[in-house]
Order: structure tokens, then C-alpha cells, then sequence
């Protein structure tokens, strides 16, 4: 540059873009400086500079200095398009002096603007090797024309411009991943910290905002049990929007980002469909993000984030931020919502395990003797509590009653109707010594009582070891056996009668049978017979194995009886959804 250039005044103005691009301004206040030391350098009524957008090649104004500024900022001139492009294409500069004959102009600019367009210099900014972009002087002022030194002087502004450029693009690109690095970490902090905490939601939530410094930010979850999208956690929505506030999923960005699966990016509302913007939005800015929380591929709900503090614009950094954060919240919420219903799971184990302990102490003490009569029995449930029972009742006239009940279906619902059961049947026990009239008046008493289909079937015998009796009814219970000894066959013990529960004043048939010595009384649930029956399910011969144990064990006490019958329960592989509760009570009289 000669000594003509460096006039006082262009040395104070060189000094000063030098120590502008050394400064720690944003690249927009940055620019903007430089252009207005540009246009006072050379004399012009404007001066632009023209990013180059890598992705596509376009150039678009980044910067505008001038009265028309406003109005082309953000606009796109298309690669190989007007003088710029030209530039850009061959990294030539080039004056222009009659800008409006020249067919290189992309007039749609001037039109945009109102701006007419006399001569211009136009300069690649290129930093190692590579295009920054193009910086435009336009309309010289107090003279037809630019010339050579003009160009001399555009070029080192050019210059300094791309050197600016390329070091706060680095700057910024370093903050970036800094301020990336950083909400990653809150975020990652209070999902730790809160990882047993009601709250998690709202804590990432309140992290979130925190460190990607915005104002409003909302975690929305889709209940498909309702199809409802709810805002399940928030900061900084307004008053009338609460937490669990529905969305209205066919007219709202985020019913339409999780129907799609797809994320959205807005720099301005206007920019998407009418249908979609709400009227009563009464945000600072009109740039937002709504990004889809996927898990395993599915949309579980959707992250909303809008308002910078600093109201710039959201940008695909942002997006890239959010979507990792998004993926997180799903893994944590996932993660929190299995540890919750693990601790369910935990706190239901030991509930139903406390349950099948008093189930176990509500089950009474067997005498291994009464009279001359040796007892044994033996329960085991299918699941950890069950619905079979058996109860012994001693009389003061030396007779005693039997019970074996099995209620309808498995686990705790029979377990509870079990309790009720036991209780109603006992106190009748202290009224009624007959069994017809035992089951009759609890029948009653139980059908009151049942719900949900609840029902038991129940087999009461009364023995008399005076007279060798065994008086008997039976409520729609399995066929229980008789095992005699001196003639080796087996009577079974059957009368007619319902199920305990299903309907109001039914009646029973009472039936008596004698026994002797030696003979063996087989009260059972029918677990017990499918359980031998080989995985067949086969009554009849579940019954036949059970007699032929009996037969077996004819001469030794029941609990041998029994113990072989634990045995054989244990060695038989049979399907959980099959397998019954086995219960027996055995009398050797």
C-alpha cells in the first residue's frame, strides 16, 4: 500500500479494524465494525460482507452496512449468481463502474432493497486456501468511480475480515463445544443426583435452562393409555400452563413433532404452518426447538426448549445439543422408572412373603393324635400364597370335625377370600356340628361376602370314633377317598352340592359312611391328583396313583404317607400355568 493511501485518517481507521479483530466482541458486532470502517475507509454509501455457506456454496449477507441494510440481511445469493458469485467462483476480484449494464449484476437484490446498485468492488476473502466469503463495496461517494487503489484498500480489509472470521468461527466453535461440554455435564450431575428423586423431570428440566442459558424449557410424556401428550415437567411456562397441562396432539408443533418422529428447529414462528402457532405465545423470541424423546425407537414424549436470554436465534449446534439430551432423558427415565417399579416388585415380594407367612400360621396345628387316630397334612400353593385350606374342629364329645376347601383361582386374590373363608367356616363350626348345616349357613354368609366371582369348594367331614362314623357333605369339592384296609379297594366319598358362594340358600345332602381300623381317610385338593396324573391333568388317574401310595403306606403312619407325596411333588415338571395348589390331610384311623 503506498504512503498516498495512508493518509492520517486511513492509518487511524486501519489501526482501529486491527485492533477491532483482536477484540473479544461476537462475530455479528465484530463485522459489523468492520464494515463501518470499510465504508468510512473507502468512501462508499455501503459495504457487505457475504458468508459462504459450505454446505451448499451459496453466499448469504451476513453483514450489511448501509440505509437498505436491514432489509437483504440473511439474503441468499445462489452459487455462480451476480458478481459476488462470480467472485466467489473464480477467487478474482473485480471493480465494477457500471454496475446497472452490467449483466453480472443479481438485480434481484436492488429490488429487494430499493437500493440502486451504481459500481461496486467486489473481493474474495480467503483464509489458507480456503473461501470465506465475499466482501462488497458499493456506490462510491464524491467520485464517479473506484479505482486500483481502492481495490488496495478493500483487499487488506478483506483480508482482515477473513483473518477475523476464520478466528472467531474457531473461538466460537471452541465456546460451543465448551457450553456443549458443560450442559452435558449439569445435566448429567443432576440426573445422578436425582436418580431415586419423584423430581428427576423437573431437575434436568431446571438444568437444562440453567446451562443452555434460556428461559423456558419442557419435558412433555405420552400417557398411551389415554393418547394424551402432558407436560409432565417445566420452567419458566406461564401461570396458566401447569404441570400435566394436555396437549392437543392434531393441533400443536409438539403433537405434530411426535407424531412425525422428527425434530424442529424454528428460527421464526411465521415460518411454520398457521394451524400450528398459538395465539396466546407470549414469548420473548420466535425461535424454538421441539425434538422428539425416543426410546428404542419410540416416541415417548418431547423436549421443548425456546428464549435465549440473549435472544439469538437456536441454531443446528443446539439441535445436536438437545437431541443427545434428549436421548439421555429417555435412558434416565427408563432407567428410574424400572428402579421404581423394581422397588415395587421388592416391597410386593416381601409383603406377599409376609402374607404366606401368617397364611401358614392361619393353617391350624394338626395332633398327630386324636383318639386312636393318627394325622398328618401337608400344603403347598402354587405361588407363594394360596387359596387351598384345611382346618380341624374338636368337639367336646370326643368327635372332631375335618374341612378341606379350595378357593377359586391362585395367588392373592384367593389368598384374601381364603382368610374371610376361614373365618366364616370356623365360627360356624362353634354353632353347627352337622356339616349340611355348617355349609348351608356359610354358604349364606359367604355370598354376602364374595366379589369379583370369588368362590370355594369345601368337602366337611365329622368323625365319630365312638360308632366309627364319618359323617359327610360336600360343596362342589373333588371326590375325597376312603382307603380300605382289610379290602383293599378305595370308596369314594361324593355327595351333591355347589360351590360355597355362587348363589344365596342352596341346599346340601349329608351322607355317612363306616370306617375301621386301619382304614385311611384321603382329604385332598385336586392339585394333589393333577399333580400325579404325569402332566396329563388326568383325574382318574391322578386318583389311582394316589390310592396305590396309600395302598403303599397302609401300614405306617400318615406322615410317611406325606413325606413320599413331597417327594413326588418335587421331582414332577409341570408348567407354572397349570400348576395347582396340593393340599392333603390324612387320617389313619
Amino acid at each position: 500500500m503506498t504512503m498516498e493511501i495512508k493518509s492520517n485518517i486511513e492509518i487511524s481507521v486501519i489501526r482501529s479494524i486491527n485492533k477491532k479483530i483482536n477484540s473479544t466482541m461476537k462475530l455479528s458486532e465484530l463485522l459489523n465494525s468492520i464494515m463501518d470502517a470499510a465504508k468510512e475507509l473507502l468512501h462508499s454509501e455501503g459495504s457487505s460482507i457475504l458468508l459462504s455457506d459450505w454446505a451448499t456454496g451459496d453466499l448469504i449477507f451476513n453483514v450489511v452496512v448501509g440505509d437498505k441494510g436491514d432489509i437483504i440481511l440473511g439474503q441468499k445469493v445462489p452459487k455462480g449468481k451476480g458478481i459476488a458469485g462470480t467472485v466467489a467462483e473464480t477467487l478474482e476480484p473485480i471493480i465494477v463502474n457500471d454496475a446497472q449494464n452490467d449483466p453480472r449484476l443479481y438485480k434481484e437484490i436492488d429490488n429487494k432493497s430499493e437500493f440502486v446498485t451504481k459500481n461496486l468492488l467486489a473481493i474474495p476473502m480467503v483464509m489458507m486456501d480456503e473461501l470465506v466469503g465475499v466482501l462488497e463495496i458499493v456506490n462510491s461517494i464524491d467520485r464517479d468511480e473506484f479505482n486500483d487503489i481502492d481495490l488496495q484498500k478493500a483487499q487488506y480489509v478483506s483480508d482482515q475480515a477473513a483473518l477475523a472470521i476464520t478466528n472467531r468461527r474457531l473461538l466460537d466453535e471452541s465456546n460451543k463445544r465448551i457450553v456443549e461440554l458443560s450442559t452435558l455435564y449439569e445435566v448429567s450431575q443432576a440426573i445422578s443426583f436425582a436418580s431415586h428423586d419423584e423430581q428427576i423431570l423437573q431437575i434436568i428440566v431446571k438444568a437444562l435452562t440453567r446451562a443452555m442459558d434460556v428461559k423456558r424449557a419442557s419435558i412433555l410424556l405420552y400417557d398411551d393409555k389415554l393418547n394424551e401428550l402432558r407436560i409432565e415437567a417445566a420452567e419458566g411456562l406461564p401461570l396458566s400452563i401447569e404441570k400435566d397441562y394436555i396437549i392437543d396432539l392434531d393441533n400443536s408443533i409438539s403433537g405434530f413433532v411426535f407424531k412425525n418422529g422428527y425434530p424442529m428447529i424454528v428460527a421464526d414462528i411465521v415460518e411454520i404452518p398457521e394451524e400450528f402457532r398459538d395465539s396466546n405465545r407470549n414469548y420473548s423470541t420466535e425461535s424454538f426447538i421441539s425434538i422428539p424423546i425416543l426410546y428404542k425407537n419410540n416416541t415417548m414424549g418431547i423436549l421443548n426448549v425456546t428464549d435465549k436470554n440473549d435472544n439469538s436465534k437456536f441454531d443446528l449446534d443446539d439441535l445436536r445439543l438437545l437431541t443427545t439430551i434428549s436421548t439421555q432423558i429417555a435412558e434416565t427415565y427408563n432407567n428410574f422408572l424400572n428402579e421404581k417399579n423394581l422397588e415395587i416388585q421388592k416391597r410386593l415380594a416381601e409383603e406377599i412373603d409376609i402374607a404366606a407367612q401368617i397364611q401358614r400360621k392361619i393353617l391350624p396345628h394338626i395332633p398327630k393324635a386324636i383318639q386312636s387316630h393318627n394325622l398328618a397334612a401337608y400344603n403347598k400353593p402354587a405361588k407363594v400364597v394360596g387359596g387351598d385350606f384345611y382346618d380341624f374342629f374338636p368337639f367336646d364329645n370326643s368327635k372332631y370335625g375335618v374341612l378341606m376347601a379350595d378357593i377359586s383361582g391362585k395367588g392373592i386374590p384367593a389368598a384374601l377370600f381364603m382368610g374371610a373363608a376361614r373365618n366364616i367356616i370356623r365360627a360356624q363350626s362353634r354353632i353347627h356340628t352337622t356339616p349340611v348345616k355348617l355349609l348351608s349357613d356359610s354358604n349364606n354368609l359367604l355370598y354376602a361376602e364374595s366379589e369379583l366371582g370369588m368362590f370355594l369348594t369345601a368337602f366337611y367331614a365329622v368323625i365319630d370314633p365312638n360308632n366309627n362314623l364319618i359323617t359327610y357333605a360336600s360343596a362342589g369339592h373333588n371326590n375325597q377317598i376312603l382307603i380300605k384296609k382289610n379290602k383293599k379297594k378305595a370308596l369314594k366319598l361324593k355327595t351333591k352340592g355347589t360351590a360355597l358362594g355362587v348363589f344365596n340358600n342352596i341346599q346340601f345332602t349329608e351322607k355317612i359312611v363306616l370306617y375301621d381300623p386301619g382304614d385311611i381317610l384321603l382329604l385332598f385338593t385336586d392339585g394333589v391328583v393333577e399333580a400325579l396324573s404325569d402332566g396329563t391333568l388326568d383325574i382318574e388317574m391322578g386318583e389311582k396313583k394316589l390310592c396305590n401310595i396309600a395302598y403303599k403306606y397302609i401300614h405306617d403312619e400318615p406322615v410317611k404317607l406325606i413325606n413320599n407325596l413331597k417327594q413326588k411333588l418335587n421331582s414332577i415338571k409341570l408348567d407354572e400355568d397349570y400348576r395347582d395348589d396340593f393340599t392333603i390331610f390324612v387320617i389313619k384311623f
